[in-house]
């Protein structure tokens, strides 16, 4: 993929060439850099990218900022 080619957020995760093995290290790094749990089944269920995106921010995300906001 060339820098100015956009990355293609609705192709399946399999047609971007991933595998399982790569979609459970992207699920481990992605609770690593987030600090929140994410289901084993998150990326299979969702098997976009964009899908993907959508989920943290309104499952995951959101309610990470709302328990930050409640501890000040």
């Amino acid at each position: 993929m060339d820098e100015d080619e956009e990355f293609p957020l609705e192709d399946t995760f399999f047609e971007l060439g991933m595998t399982s093995l790569m979609l459970t290290t992207v699920k481990l790094r992605l609770e690593e850099l987030l600090g929140v749990g994410i289901s084993s089944t998150a990326l299979f269920n969702r098997p976009t990218v964009e899908q993907l995106l959508d989920y943290l921010a309104a499952e995951v995300l959101t309610g990470l900022f709302d328990a930050q906001d409640l501890a000040r």
